[in-house]
């Protein structure tokens, strides 16, 4: 399990900090709501979970019978903004920068390279789907008659490892490289056996999750089936998407932050982008926000930025980060009460 994801990590974060800076934290078991003291001053951190409803992520500030999985505490509640919201109007912000974005087509009957199906709403990877071939109409494909709904877009298949960053006052402090997930042939297997000797499953079998449609749709795109025997060495992958990895991990108490792989034009890469949103959000929002920029790495050391997320995990990491700009500001607002997430930090 990726060390951001582990909630233990989340309470040394902070038990750290508070070490460190002869803080006090107190955690409300009613709420999980924290408050940090240190001297006068003191600021509320709000949970936020991920919860599980008819097999869809969604996040929630409650913990609720549907909660699996914790992400984190930040000094204001669940916020929403119209670039994290659409997909489209992202990309054209973005574009309009100069920063890279995948072509768009919406027409199918237009579209010149490979390509994947998305929806312009949707997070976790679930309104994506593919990818095609040029000249594949997605649209008349069965699996899709129920789950596409209007205004699915294409959007150009850019192969590479997928990028995930976190920014904090639009600087980067975190970030995912991820490879995608592969089988290689032993010349006797089945592709559908090697993926479930992958997931170390003791059945043999892939089980029939939701992500199984995007196993077939990847080894589509490669010319293969689940029932293909594949040739020794030879090696297909088998996603696409961030954080599918198709194995289980190790739970990590120490920090996967993977910036150092990226080359110094990569990480300029990184910090543009982030600058550039940041500067856009201070507007409406006035102070720093957290925020993750998903994108894809290509051959060429571009990388091809997809979307932003508004309400993403927070890396244990990024808890001195925050906790600083609330607590080394000139300006605390004299009531401890959210207002908004600028209102964050009062006296005591």
């Amino acid at each position: 399990m990726s060390y951001i994801a582990v909630t233990l990590n989340h309470f040394r974060a902070l038990q750290e900090w508070a070490i460190s800076q002869q803080a006090e934290v107190r955690l409300d078991m009613k709420t999980f709501r924290v408050e940090v003291l240190r001297g006068a001053a003191r600021c509320n951190l709000h949970p936020q979970f991920l919860n599980t409803v008819d097999g869809s992520l969604r996040y929630s500030p409650v913990l609720s019978p549907a909660a699996t999985g914790f992400i984190g505490w930040l000094p204001y509640r669940p916020i929403s903004w119209a670039l994290s919201n659409d997909k489209l109007e992202f990309k054209g912000f973005f574009r309009r920068s100069g920063l890279l974005t995948p072509k768009l087509w919406t027409s199918l009957g237009n579209v010149e390279e490979d390509y994947v199906l998305k929806q312009p709403v949707g997070s976790f990877g679930q309104a994506v789907f593919g990818p095609y071939h040029a000249g594949v109409d997605a649209l008349s494909l069965p699996e899709h008659c129920n789950q596409v709904r209007e205004r699915a877009f294409a959007e150009q298949f850019i192969a590479g490892r997928n990028v995930k960053a976190w920014f904090w006052g639009g600087e980067p402090f975190y970030l995912h490289l991820h490879s995608y997930p592969t089988v290689r042939g032993d010349g006797a297997s089945r592709i559908d056996a090697l993926i479930a000797r992958r997931m170390e499953r003791i059945d043999g079998a892939i089980p029939d999750s939701a992500d199984k449609q995007w196993i077939i749709s990847s080894l589509a795109f490669q010319g293969r089936a689940l029932s293909d025997i594949l040739p020794r060495d030879v090696e297909v992958w088998i996603d696409y998407r961030y954080g599918r990895r198709y194995a289980s991990d190790p739970i990590q108490t120490h920090p996967d932050n993977m910036q150092h792989l990226l080359t110094e034009n990569g990480r300029e890469q990184v910090r543009q982008a982030g600058r550039y949103l940041h500067n856009e959000l201070v507007k409406s929002h006035g102070v720093p926000v957290l925020f993750a920029l998903d994108g894809v790495l290509d051959a060429d050391d571009r990388i091809w930025w997809l979307e932003a997320n508004s309400n993403p995990i927070l890396p244990p990491t990024g808890y001195p980060l925050i906790l600083a700009t609330l607590f080394e500001t000139g300006d605390i607002p004299k009531s401890g009460e959210l207002r908004s997430p600028s209102a964050v930090v009062g006296t005591v």
